[in-house]
């Protein structure tokens, strides 16, 4: 039963993609995901949009409510795409402390400073310069704060302060670092 549960929700969480895309891409913006779950009767709808991939920066909030006032039109108008009853619709962007993990997060992620651990378990914290195929580019800024408690514990190697290049296939995790100016 609970296989039959999820399979029908990934069939309806594609149609309302295809639903939504219409909305969403007029807005300048793209569908980062899309989840639908029931409780009970109610559906709920967590919908998460960002930027295109070639764009720095974040998405405007008043783009981002508008885009949640439209969708939110589009599912008053169409019944089947949810049926009826009771739902709630969430439209979010990603947020900073989302993990990098594919190339598409990394391209948004040009010009931000980085905290990122490889598969070789080396950890740095770099400005991320560019993009280039599968390749990021990296000025390391300094490797990561070590309490002295872990770092007598831990041995681990370093990234010397400069250009780094590093596949992304060889990063373990990868997130943004807040920075305060």
């Amino acid at each position: 039963m609970e296989k039959n549960t999820a399979s029908a929700q990934a069939g309806q969480a594609e149609k309302l993609s295809k639903a939504f895309a219409p909305i969403i891409e007029k807005h300048g913006l793209v569908l980062e995901s899309l989840d639908v779950k029931k409780r009970g009767a109610a559906a709920l709808l967590d919908v998460v949009v960002d930027l295109p991939e070639n764009e720095i920066g974040s998405a405007d909030l008043d783009t981002v409510t508008d885009v949640s006032r439209e969708l939110s039109e589009l599912l008053d108008a169409d019944a089947s795409l949810i049926g009826e009853g009771p739902s709630t619709l969430e439209v979010t962007t990603p947020g900073v402390f989302r993990p990098l993990t594919e190339i598409r997060h990394f391209k948004r992620a040009r010009t931000r400073l980085l905290d990122v651990d490889d598969t070789a378990g080396r950890s740095f914290l770099g400005r991320l310069e560019a993009v280039e195929g599968d390749e990021l580019v990296f000025d390391v800024q300094k490797p990561p704060h070590v309490p002295k408690k872990v770092a007598k514990t831990e041995k681990t190697e370093k990234v010397p302060p400069g250009p780094h290049r590093i596949s992304l296939s060889d990063v373990a995790r990868a997130e943004i670092h807040l920075e305060f100016r």
